[in-house]
């Protein structure tokens, strides 16, 4: 005896959602280490943020990830005042956050460095998408979106 129309129908619906619906993106499969490469659809070295009294160009960052929700942000950037002031050579900074995976999107939080008071700047202060390539930055505090960042060779 076969089904009803209606119940075959509900059961392909449900077997199709099945298989649409793939796993749930972890931190194991975020992990490795992502190079920046584009920032507002401009190619590095690029203005990363600015404001009226500061300018930031971005020459190098790299976003690198652990399995257990940790992560380190490298970057090389040189800083020069609105004014017409202070311009700083290249300067590289390494700062550690802590990351996790929210509806299919990477949420990321600097640590807060011993001795600065942080609550004003509640996180996410990233905010990525996985590509087939690498990461789609879509938020990034106060910085130009999007930024674009390659997948490099991992050891995860």
């Amino acid at each position: 005896m076969f089904a009803p129309p209606a119940m075959r129908l509900m059961t392909l619906f449900v077997a199709g959602l099945s298989l649409a619906c793939g796993e749930p993106l972890s931190p194991r499969d975020v992990a490795g280490a992502y190079a920046l490469q584009r920032v507002a659809g401009n190619s590095l070295p690029t203005i990363q943020y600015a404001n009226g009294y500061v300018v930031v160009r971005v020459f190098a960052e790299t976003l690198s990830f652990t399995p257990d929700g940790r992560g380190e942000d490298v970057t090389v950037q040189q800083n020069e005042t609105v004014t017409g002031g202070l311009v700083t050579g290249r300067e590289r900074s390494e700062t550690a956050f802590g990351f996790r995976v929210v509806q299919g999107r990477i949420e990321i939080a600097f640590d807060c460095p011993p001795n600065v008071g942080c609550v004003a700047v509640a996180p996410p202060h990233i905010v990525a998408r996985p590509t087939p390539n690498g990461l789609e930055v879509q938020y990034a505090l106060g910085a130009r979106v999007p930024q674009i960042f390659a997948r490099l060779a991992s050891p995860f």
